[in-house]
């Protein structure tokens, strides 16, 4: 950097005068930060639309478009306590079902007898706990002697060898791998094992083994019997285990068995889906049958046209708030003096008017309503006929809204509340017509929004607007920054040396002016 001579020799005010200099050139500079500001507001307008525009397409406008959101069913039980039951899509046949229940789906149980107190090498007595040692309770360590716990379901088997240091903490472990839920209870002081799902496919198996002992013998010291099942041809599991210690017990898995419109139902659970009903079974029925109905959803098919009216609503007029917004020439992105010259509700409303008009005139904005309104405004064969939205009564009302749709004699709507509902009216007497040109019209809609996601060179795939291009343009902006700041610092450098040089002349004709007065008038009198 130059030696900056600020007027010493001159007098002149240099920092104030190259201020003024630069301030012209600085203009310059202040128009490429304005792009910049103004680039990334838009980018994120679009962003921000760009995610509204897609959830409406994974949305509602993609719900409405399948035949299976116009084919629901209402599903009803005459008595819930027993059988509740909901239908699965639109496989569920109209009409009164038949369900009796002949037995519950149940996990496997298994609940140890009580265990006494233990007693330490140090002859000191106290209660079973996780850090216990299996040894303690009697199970077999010495040399030439092994102890093995097996358990097993499904297809995991886990072998627990029996240590010096084992405690029952392994042994529960042990037990949860192999996918079992398992604990002890100190209150109790009993183990309590549990398969994690009903049903007789989730039986589950314990058996030890001791050296030089019977088998089994390991397990009573924890208060258990080896318990043995074998699966039968039907399905169900046949048990072995000890059934004389009152003290210890077994519940059996079994699975639930259900009989719907006369046929036998075999699951591991008790919930059951067959023929596009849901049935969750809660008690057996004995000789008595369920009732279960299946009628058309007309309220759930109004529901899913109204929220589809609804979403698309919102999204045009976000869509032609943008496009049609008032100008903001004239206003700029505040500077930092500007700012500290305004309140921060002033910045806001300045700002927002700027935000506001990014996407005036938007040529991508526009094809997007275009797309929507002529979709929506089209026509479908149906039977013959020439159909439209209006023959739905979903019309369009006031031209100011610029497309938006309302539902005649939607209660929600004021416009239109006191109209014929022409909707539900349609859905309940003719549903394949309201299917045909709502599925049609969303298609179309749904297909456009497809293609206009595409990737391409400017643009990223599921993406409204160019992202690519937008990206390229800020860094070309921030590149125009960077040289505009370089030629500017070179500018103010060039200024600083022009004046210093100045200085330095002035210095110099000064002192030769104080040499030749001094020859002149330098001698004595």
């Amino acid at each position: 950097m130059p030696i900056r001579m600020s007027g010493l020799v001159s007098g002149l005010d240099t920092e104030n005068i190259i201020k003024e200099l630069m301030a012209a050139q600085s203009q310059k500079k202040t128009k490429i930060e304005n792009k910049i500001t103004k680039h990334e507001w838009k980018t994120d307008k679009w962003k921000d639309l760009n995610k509204k525009l897609y959830d409406f397409y994974k949305g509602s406008l993609s719900k409405a478009r399948l035949e299976g959101s116009f084919q629901t069913r209402k599903v009803s039980s005459a008595d819930e306590t027993k059988v509740k039951a909901t239908a699965s899509g639109s496989i569920a046949a109209y009409g009164t079902h038949k369900v009796k229940v002949e037995q519950l789906a149940s996990a496997q149980f298994v609940t140890g007898s009580k265990l006494g107190e233990v007693t330490d090498a140090a002859g000191k007595k106290s209660q079973v706990s996780g850090a216990t040692k299996l040894s303690q309770l009697g199970i077999s360590v010495k040399a030439g002697e092994e102890s093995t716990i097996t358990i097993a379901s499904g297809d995991k088997k886990i072998d627990l060898k029996v240590t010096e240091e084992t405690t029952v903490n392994d042994f529960l472990a042990s037990c949860r791998e192999a996918g079992l839920t398992a604990n002890y209870d100190t209150d109790q002081k009993r183990f309590f094992l549990t398969a994690e799902n009903s049903g007789s496919e989730h039986a589950f198996s314990i058996t030890s083994k001791t050296t030089g002992g019977k088998d089994g013998d390991a397990l009573k010291k924890l208060g258990l019997s080896e318990v043995k099942f074998k699966k039968k041809d039907d399905g169900t599991v046949e048990y072995e285990y000890d059934k004389t210690n009152a003290d210890f017990s077994v519940k059996e898995a079994s699975n639930s068995i259900i009989y719907l419109n006369g046929a036998r139902l075999v699951n591991n659970s008790n919930e059951i889906s067959a023929n596009g009903l849901n049935l969750e079974i809660n008690a057996v029925t004995g000789d008595d049958e369920i009732s279960i109905n299946v009628t058309k959803d007309t309220q759930a098919v109004y529901d899913m046209v109204k929220t589809f009216v609804k979403d698309y609503n919102e999204l045009l007029k976000e869509l032609n708030d943008a496009y049609y917004a008032d100008s903001s020439y004239g206003y700029e992105p505040l500077t930092s003096e500007q700012r500290e010259a305004m309140n921060d509700e002033d910045i806001e409303k300045w700002e927002k008017k700027i935000k506001d008009s990014l996407l005036r005139r938007d040529s991508t904005v526009n094809s997007l309503m275009s797309a929507m309104k002529m979709t929506m405004a089209g026509t479908v064969d149906y039977n013959g006929k020439k159909c439209s939205l209006s023959t739905l009564g979903i019309v369009t009302t006031d031209y100011k809204e610029k497309g938006q749709l309302h539902i005649e004699g939607d209660a929600d709507d004021e416009s239109t509340a006191g109209k014929e509902d022409k909707l539900m009216a349609a859905i309940e007497e003719d549903p394949d017509m309201v299917m045909k040109i709502i599925t049609d019209m969303a298609g179309k809609l749904y297909t456009t929004f497809n293609d206009k996601m595409k990737t391409t060179t400017n643009s990223s795939a599921l993406t409204f607007y160019e992202d690519k291009q937008m990206s390229s343009d800020l860094t070309k902006y921030k590149k125009e920054l960077s040289t505009m700041e370089d030629k500017l610092s070179a500018m103010e450098d060039r200024y600083y040396k022009q004046f210093t040089a100045m200085e330095k002349a002035l210095s110099q004709l000064n002192s030769q002016s104080s040499s030749i007065a001094s020859l002149f008038g330098g001698g004595s009198m």
